[in-house]
């Protein structure tokens, strides 16, 4: 990924990913991308990746997950928000709260077992939906946005 400020290229980007025993990628599943002035998040595989255009430092974060959507807070559905300080990522399974400098803040209960979807954020609460029983079997829930527990 090319990286530029002001229309002038700063640096490349690359991500390399793991290979299983039968040499398969692992990490092929969704990706997504959502940065600000200071950091770039890529999600891909089971990581988000966190680079600080500042210092170039990486911070890689482990979900134990298959990533599905970034979103910033609060404005979950604005393809043309920038990453906001603390963001939520979900994951086949779960939602996450991730802060660009601390990490992880927190991760919900399972919300579903093969896609988690935001719908909005009101009032300090997480509306989303989880896919139990694919191909539709999506089901509502309702998530606090201090700690991710059911609300």
């Amino acid at each position: 990924m090319l990286v530029s400020q002001d229309g002038e290229p700063v640096i490349v980007l690359c991500l390399f990913v793991a290979l299983e025993e039968g040499r398969w990628i692992v990490e092929q599943c969704f990706s997504g991308i959502m940065n600000n002035d200071k950091t770039i998040a890529i999600l891909y595989g089971q990581h988000v990746h966190l680079f600080d255009t500042d210092s170039h430092q990486v911070k890689s974060l482990f979900l134990d997950d298959y990533v599905g959507h970034i979103y910033s807070i609060p404005d979950v559905w604005d393809h043309k928000a920038s990453l906001s300080e603390n963001f939520l990522v979900t994951t086949f399974q779960y939602t996450f709260l991730i802060h660009v400098s601390s990490g992880i803040i927190w991760r919900s209960e399972p919300c579903g077992i093969d896609g988690v979807i935001i719908h909005d954020i009101r009032e300090g609460i997480i509306y989303g939906s989880g896919e139990w029983d694919p191909p539709d079997g999506w089901a509502p829930f309702n998530l606090r946005l201090s700690d991710g527990h059911r609300a």
